[in-house]
């Protein structure tokens, strides 16, 4: 037997959710949010395994950096015996816990013949809203073999904060979600946020999208030279904090170290070349504060637990909800003499997206695209005084509350107390009630599997659209019959509208 790491409260309870979820399915996605303790959840897990007896287990990831994440928290007291499957290192086979690069399993046991009987009861995937199509091919071949060896599907669970991609609702059958951003930041588990809109902005009218993003020509043309003003933002806002700066372009980020070097703050490079010793060095490097700042490509933004960072400087433009909600996660987590993050966002992302790092996404198993989840955010204001950017009347810094002029100069106005998007509109334009907009709502809701908080999101995005403040009616008519709303907070929110209300909206 082996000791068990200790669990947090809610992690105790997310794990017992999930065990209640497998009686029923066999592949589940565990969401928690960005620094709520995935790792250490499913070293809990496959631990338990481990003292049951249940057969071999593995966890796969996708980078190499992130092999060794979970390696280190394999190591990390209370030890749990495990191998690693990744080119380069050295296979122990006969451990019955395996930690894996899923390129390395594809390349050995899929691209290749599957002459290996060895296969796994228990099948753990990080960051599974990332290369499913990969994880989707080896598991079919693993289920195959197992199959040939008459043995039944592995277990599966996939871990992710942002669990929404193509492919997904193919894998897994289940979403189980832990406890919100904002009650982790309310406990005292994740630090609050503070965004800032750069003083110096790249050029924005350049950017041209592109899927998710944005084209590569357009970023380089919209963020070359903006080095130097980077590093005067940085050192008005963020001076003295662990930093992590996002750039889309190696040559963009290799500039900003130079820069910030020559002005006497140590700065750090680091990409996908970058060896894996090195990248440790300077993991360590930024959480003991050897040096400053760290320039990074395509490598902090996912899976990285570096607690020391205090502020992400956003030197390129993210037009991806669940991108930005995975950057700012790199600074979510607690350390010691550390009560806030800050991002400063060079690309305008922030207001772009209406999204902030806080705010409660409902995670839709089936929702491929961005326009399939319910994200009920309000207008984003920058404070006209101290640049810190918030939602609501009064600035949540300084106190400052924007003139009506001031809130109209970036597109906002006050709608029976609520700030929301000025939108122009014809006279013809016809206005519906909250209760019309509520009912069209919930038949569109219900026709495509979604809940009544997600129809109630849907809801108020249309009552902005023409104007108004939506407030949810206590009662509505369908039909000549009356129903009543569900109360905020209820469980049956969560319920998908088709079954609810008699199966008037399925």
């Amino acid at each position: 037997m082996i000791e068990l790491p200790n669990l947090r409260d809610y992690q105790s309870d997310f794990v017992a959710q999930l065990r209640q979820a497998m009686r029923h399915h066999n592949r589940v996605i565990a969401c928690m949010p960005t620094g709520a303790g995935k790792s250490t959840v499913a070293k809990h897990i496959i631990g338990s395994a481990y003292n049951r007896g249940s057969g071999r287990a593995v966890i796969a990831v996708h980078r190499r950096g992130l092999v060794d994440n979970i390696v280190d928290t394999f190591e990390r007291k209370p030890y749990l015996p495990h191998g690693v499957i990744m080119s380069g290192r050295e296979t122990d086979w006969k451990q019955p816990v395996q930690v894996a690069s899923i390129d390395t399993l594809l390349s050995w046991q899929v691209e290749k013949e599957y002459k290996s009987k060895t296969t796994f009861d228990l099948v753990v995937y990080d960051e599974t809203h990332t290369h499913v199509s990969k994880f989707a091919k080896w598991l079919e071949a693993h289920d195959k073999k197992r199959m040939e060896l008459g043995l039944k599907p592995a277990f599966v669970i996939g871990l992710s904060a942002t669990p929404m991609a193509k492919g997904l609702a193919g894998v897994y059958q289940s979403i189980v979600k832990g406890p919100t951003v904002q009650w982790l930041i309310d406990n005292g588990h994740l630090v609050p946020f503070r965004y800032y809109q750069a003083k110096h902005l790249g050029r924005l009218d350049k950017l041209k999208k592109q899927g998710n993003g944005f084209t590569d020509k357009s970023l380089q043309e919209a963020f070359d030279g903006l080095a130097g003003d980077m590093v005067k933002d940085w050192k008005e806002k963020a001076q003295g904090r662990p930093t992590v700066g996002f750039f889309s372009r190696l040559s963009h980020a290799r500039e900003a170290m130079e820069t910030f070097n020559a002005n006497g703050i140590r700065a750090e490079y680091i990409d996908g070349e970058t060896t894996d010793d090195r990248r440790r060095i300077l993991f360590n490097g930024l959480q003991n504060g050897d040096y400053d700042y760290l320039c990074n490509v395509g490598i902090v933004d996912r899976g990285t637990d570096i607690p020391a960072i205090g502020c992400i400087q956003l030197c390129t433009a993210v037009n991806s909800i669940t991108r930005l909600i995975q950057i700012l996660g790199r600074g979510a987590r607690p350390n010691p003499g550390k009560s806030e993050s800050i991002c400063i966002d060079h690309g305008g992302s922030v207001a772009r997206l209406n999204t902030f790092f806080e705010d409660d996404i409902e995670w839709v198993l089936k929702a491929e695209k961005e326009k399939d989840l319910c994200h009920e955010a309000r207008a984003v204001i920058s404070c006209p005084q101290c640049g810190v950017q918030y939602r609501g009347g009064t600035c949540s810094k300084c106190g400052y509350s924007p003139t009506p002029k001031e809130r109209a100069s970036q597109g906002l106005e006050f709608v029976g107390g609520e700030l929301v998007e000025v939108k122009k509109r014809e006279k013809s334009e016809r206005k519906y009630t909250c209760e019309q907009l509520l009912v069209n709502a919930l038949y569109r809701a219900g026709r495509s599997g979604r809940t009544w908080k997600q129809a109630w999101g849907m809801a108020r995005k249309e009552a902005e659209k023409q104007g108004t403040l939506f407030r949810v009616p206590a009662e509505f008519t369908v039909g000549g019959r009356q129903y009543r709303s569900i109360p905020y907070g209820d469980p049956n929110g969560s319920r998908r509208v088709s079954s609810l209300f008699d199966g008037v909206f399925s």
